[in-house]
């Protein structure tokens, strides 16, 4: 699920050079325009429809999404103009809101003890699809089937992945139609649960170690050490291979800890590697502070998500519904620290980034005061 969910938006970007001449587009079309194609449907979808995907409608809802996903890969793959293509990631939006979403909660509600475990494999999952998506067009190309024949593969494992679904059996299927409930129903439950409100907002904060330090880092390297193309992916691919070992070890540890602990830990640790990265003056030093980033931040999000899905575990579609709304802000993170750089300058944009690994720490004495509280 989130493997071919970060093939698909691995690819689209990678493929932009490939764009430009295939379309005859504008870097801003090949690129930005693709990025915001595959967010601005399911900003506006996701909420609602995960709110109804309970009970007996989630399987249903969640095979729907994986096979849209399946027929979007294609038909952006077939596309043969530029609209055509952007309107099918417009609708792959959505649809890996819900398939993917749906699967993640489909997992967490299956394993309710490793909630921490289950999302760091998860997490992994999708670093390795983040890892071969560059690789997967590079050998597309190879083939002399380009971007298209990439999406084609993948649209195919998507088609997969959902026929997969239709024959396992739901989360909601012993659930009579009763506990099927609307987006106001759901508003309602989110309200009523001010620990699954705090625990979905700070997951939003996982949104600035992410792409927004990918393409924000990259300018800092090249304004900071003049680093060229290729020490700048030596650099990030340092970052992601910190990245699978550290969602590697919390897969296998998150059992032996609290969850305040692993907080605590992943929150300090990210925020000291982050700083000593900000200083380092050569590209093989800052390489391994990278890492070292990668290793504690990709605890982030399967710890605070493990605690959002905790806090409603009977109901994993409303712990959906309320991510999906907080998780609109996404969309203005980046604009954020876009201000930030252009104002006060790059240095200070960068600085703006360590709010994720220090709302951590804030989490982490939530947690505990949680844990002491539940005794």
């Amino acid at each position: 699920m989130v493997f071919i969910d970060e093939l698909v938006t691995g690819v689209v970007p990678s493929s932009a050079p490939e764009l430009l001449g295939a379309f005859g587009l504008t870097p801003a079309q090949a690129a930005g325009w693709t990025l915001f194609a595959f967010q601005i449907l399911g900003a506006l979808l996701e909420p609602p429809l995960l709110a109804m995907a309970h009970g007996r409608r989630e399987r249903p809802m969640r095979v729907a999404g994986l096979a849209l996903m399946a027929a979007t890969s294609l038909a952006a793959a077939l596309a043969p103009s530029y609209w055509l293509f952007l309107a099918a990631l417009v609708l792959y939006g959505p649809a890996s809101g819900l398939g993917v979403n749906l699967s993640q909660a489909a997992l967490v509600s299956a394993n309710p003890e490793r909630r921490e475990a289950v999302l760091a494999r998860w997490e992994l999952l999708g670093l390795v699809g983040d890892l071969l998506a560059p690789a997967a067009l590079a050998a597309s190309v190879v083939l002399g089937t380009g971007w298209r024949g990439a999406l084609v593969a993948v649209g195919v494992l998507a088609a997969l992945q959902a026929a997969v679904a239709l024959r396992a059996r739901g989360t909601g299927d012993d659930l009579s139609e009763e506990l099927e409930m609307s987006m106001s129903e759901a508003l309602r439950a989110t309200v009523r649960s001010p620990s699954l409100v705090a625990w979905s907002a700070v997951v939003v904060l996982c949104g600035l170690m992410d792409e927004v330090l990918v393409a924000f880092g990259a300018l800092s390297l090249s304004e900071r050490l003049e680093a060229g193309a290729t020490e700048r992916a030596v650099i990030l691919s340092a970052c992601m291979l910190g990245g699978m070992l550290g969602a590697v070890l919390l897969e296998r540890c998150a059992s032996r800890f609290r969850p305040s602990t692993l907080l605590a830990v992943s929150g300090l640790g990210c925020a000291l590697a982050y700083s000593a990265w900000l200083v380092t003056t050569h590209w093989l030093t800052c390489a391994v502070a990278f890492g070292w980033v990668g290793l504690f931040e990709v605890a982030h999000y399967p710890l605070l998500r493990a605690r959002a899905f905790a806090a409603l575990p009977e109901k994993p579609n409303v712990v959906l519904a309320a991510g999906s709304l907080f998780g609109s802000l996404d969309l203005a993170l980046p604009l954020l620290v876009g201000a930030v750089a252009d104002g006060p300058g790059l240095s200070a944009a960068m600085l703006v980034l360590l709010a994720q690994p220090l709302g951590v720490l804030v989490a982490a004495v939530a947690a505990r005061r949680g844990e002491r509280a539940a005794r």
